[in-house]
């Protein structure tokens, strides 16, 4: 019999659950026995969530379950989204939510996003060695609306830099922010996966992680959470059923990834990279692995907690939110 570790253990808890629960993707069926729908944000190439939907049809990870899959463009369109209704579950941070909180739009953060994947880029001929020789510098980033650049400005306030007062910030699509990249137009570039191993393949440099940035600048020794899978507090208390089929499918496909990181290069085509590509390829499966999260609970929520407190405490967000912006809803069971 093989061994356990403790990624197949949390994958076997898991399927335990499932087994359990009489398959709970069903349990999203109403009464009726017809599944409740669902409009959630569709694989994007150029971001990290690209081989979900394609791992989760591999293994037939969603059956019983009715999802209407819609694109988006990428960091900060998906919430904009969410938060027109064009979707029901979308990727939203704690930022993010808070910021919607005030508006008087609740976001509730209910299953595993994705670990923060936000990295720090130079051309191979630059002299810029950390983020602090860059200020004054034109630097690209995602739309300052995104989960990726509210974690980029909290932290780089973490380390005492005002991040839209000292850099000159050119924010955008993150396909434009790679194109003033590549036209040398920045001197650096803030990026997402896949895009940042990509452009580490082809010879940039990458010289930090927001991830690193923030653990040196708070304290902290654990990762640094990126989102959620978010929702209005309002869709789901009218959908559990659903939500909560959500957030054990994407707890299995992330321990799919886990069980067999080779799933990520196999599945280069979804994130964008072509076949040509092989040195990028290659770097996938150890450079992404870790952005896809086995757990949910304590650690994910001590980390949205800090980054709120810190937000709050540096000004970033006027306060806290009334309500907490994160719940387990497989708590207890």
């Amino acid at each position: 019999m093989p061994t356990l570790n403790r990624r197949s253990l949390l994958r076997t808890g898991l399927v335990a659950a499932t087994a359990l629960g009489a398959a709970p993707l069903l349990g999203a069926c109403g009464a009726g026995g017809s599944p409740e729908a669902a409009k959630v944000q569709d694989s994007e190439e150029g971001t990290a969530s690209a081989v979900l939907r394609p791992v989760a049809e591999r293994f037939g990870l969603a059956q019983g379950l009715d999802l209407e899959y819609i694109a988006g463009t990428g960091p900060g369109d998906v919430q904009n989204k969410l938060l027109s209704g064009a979707l029901d579950v979308s990727s939203f941070g704690p930022i993010g939510a808070a910021v919607s909180a005030s508006a008087g739009a609740e976001v509730l953060l209910f299953s595993p996003g994705l670990n923060n994947h936000v990295r720090w880029l130079v051309a191979d001929g630059s002299p810029y060695r950390t983020p602090a020789d860059l200020r004054g510098k034109a630097v690209a980033t995602p739309p300052n609306n995104s989960d990726a650049y509210r974690s980029t400005q909290l932290a780089s306030a973490v380390n005492g830099i005002d991040f839209e007062a000292e850099y000159d910030v050119h924010q955008g699509a993150v396909l434009n922010g790679l194109a003033l990249f590549e036209r040398g137009d920045v001197e650096a570039l803030i990026t997402i996966e896949p895009n940042a191993t990509r452009l580490v393949a082809r010879g940039a440099r990458q010289i930090a992680t927001v991830d690193d940035l923030w653990r040196e600048g708070s304290g902290s020794s654990e990762p640094l959470v990126l989102n959620a899978q978010g929702a209005l507090r309002s869709w789901v208390d009218a959908n559990a059923g659903t939500a909560a089929a959500l957030d054990r499918l994407r707890r299995e496909v992330h321990g799919r990834i886990h069980d067999d990181p080779g799933l990520l290069a196999e599945f280069h085509e979804y994130y964008g990279i072509g076949a040509d590509e092989t040195d990028a390829i290659a770097l996938l499966p150890e450079r992404l692995v870790d952005v896809y999260p086995l757990e949910w609970g304590d650690t994910a929520f001590d980390s949205f907690q800090a980054q709120l407190d810190k937000a709050v405490e540096l000004g970033i967000i006027d306060a806290l939110p009334e309500q907490e912006v994160f719940t387990d809803l497989g708590a207890g069971r």
